[in-house]
């Protein structure tokens, strides 16, 4: 019964995406039509000055000139402002078609969104009773004191989950094996990604659950689980919800959720100003690297079939593939039960080639090749001709040991989610034929 109603709103939101779509073409047509040809004339502009606009801010954040970083602001503004005004000046005499186009394309995407989603969770394997004595630790201090502007440790309270609120100089792992000792049967984390893998390395010990609070300022892994950033209070129904198993990366002796880096943003999240001033820390750090003066990683390593890497500008290694996603390097995660780490390793050595790159991944048309390569193994050993290395892993500033033995625990974190939670629709690209024929096919379906 909920699958034939799942499917019935799937259809609706199908064709409200295809009636959307519809709306789009007509907006365009209209637009085009009372502008008298000044759309068009427009569309070559805006195209121009994208490149402009991508050029000079390339170009403001890498120089280390403070004049020629203000005259690539400048131009970008003014390249900018010329797009709004010739935009201005087509909506008025096309306002209706203007208004159509944005209505059009605003209620596609979330119409198709939803459309292409799921139709119901699927069934998971959950406990027979909830946790009767689950344990909280709360990062106070994480997404700039999220938790307690929330009111979250009395709200877990409320719920009969023992809170620790995390003081200076804890160690977040030690408590959760206390915890453990004690009798938790299952443990979680408030705080945001750096806080995570070291409780969940004593989940995955003791193999008892572990629930997830975005607290944080980014939350990268709670968002590839489905969790809704916005809403930590949410987050805490994981204590009655049901369980899922996913995938663990370790490294050495330590355990990652989401990757580990090595080379410069590794050099990047090392820095001590970076967690208060992470855009200030960035230009200080990375401009460098972009303009290729940076010093080579000095490692080494090979792929499954045996090629040779070394002296790489930046190594990163995954829980699982990451979907390059809105011009990220790092997109979302699609699945974290592949069994798979996600290597990659950039190779380009100049600054034109890491533009470029940078470019075809904003287009989404990046494609291993010279400058970059990417693969999926269970495991990776790196070589270094160092005593220390520089870290960071789930985005906290570590050193590791050489070499690294990297590799994949499949299905060794139990984790709570709550009753409520969709899984995540798989990335769409919304403006693609492909997109609009399953549209189509989704809209014509008599049952899921």
């Amino acid at each position: 019964m909920d699958g034939d109603a799942g499917g019935a709103a799937q259809r609706r939101w199908a064709w409200a995406a295809l009636a959307a779509l519809l709306l789009v073409a007509g907006g365009l047509a209209a637009v085009v039509v009372l502008s008298g040809g000044g759309l068009l004339g427009l569309a070559a502009i805006a195209g121009l000055s994208l490149a402009v606009v991508a050029a000079t801010g390339w170009w403001a954040f890498t120089t280390s000139r403070v004049w020629k970083r203000r005259l690539n602001i400048a131009l970008a503004v003014l390249v900018v402002a010329n797009v709004l005004v010739g935009l201005v000046q087509v909506g008025l005499r096309a306002v209706v078609g203007v208004l159509a186009l944005a209505i059009g394309t605003l209620g596609y995407a979330a119409a198709a969104r939803r459309a292409l989603g799921p139709a119901v969770a699927p069934a998971s394997p959950g406990p027979a009773t909830p946790p009767a004595r689950p344990w909280l630790l709360v990062n106070p201090g994480s997404g700039s004191g999220k938790a307690a502007r929330l009111g979250l440790a009395a709200a877990a309270r409320a719920r009969g989950v023992q809170v620790h609120e995390l003081a200076p100089g804890d160690d977040p792992q030690a408590l959760a094996r206390q915890a453990v000792a004690a009798g938790a049967d299952a443990v979680a984390v408030a705080g945001g990604d750096g806080s995570l893998g070291l409780v969940a390395a004593v989940a995955v010990e003791a193999d008892v659950p572990f629930v997830c609070v975005p607290a944080g300022t980014r939350n990268h892994f709670a968002a590839d689980l489905g969790l809704d950033r916005a809403d930590p209070l949410a987050a805490l129904e994981a204590f009655a919800g049901s369980e899922r198993r996913i995938d663990v990366g370790v490294v050495g002796e330590r355990m990652f959720l989401n990757n580990v880096s090595l080379g410069a943003y590794a050099d990047l999240v090392a820095d001590p100003g970076y967690r208060a001033e992470k855009l200030a820390t960035a230009h200080a750090v990375l401009p460098g690297a972009l303009r290729g003066e940076r010093a080579l990683l000095p490692v080494a390593f090979q792929d499954p079939q045996g090629r040779r890497y070394q002296d790489v500008l930046m190594l990163l290694v995954a829980n699982n593939g990451y979907e390059l996603s809105g011009g990220a390097v790092l997109g979302t995660r699609e699945r974290l039960d592949g069994g798979v780490l996600q290597v990659s390793a950039l190779r380009a050595r100049t600054g034109a080639k890491l533009a470029g790159l940078a470019a075809r991944i904003a287009a989404r048309r990046a494609r291993p090749g010279a400058d970059w390569a990417q693969w999926t193994t269970t495991a990776l050993r790196v070589e270094a001709p160092l005593a220390r290395l520089p870290a960071g892993i789930d985005g906290e500033a570590v050193t590791l040991a050489p070499p690294l033995e990297f590799r994949v625990l499949p299905l060794a974190l139990r984790v709570l989610l709550p009753p409520a939670l969709r899984p995540r629709a798989a990335q769409a690209r919304l403006g693609s034929w492909a997109t609009v024929r399953r549209l189509w096919a989704v809209a014509g379906t008599r049952r899921p």
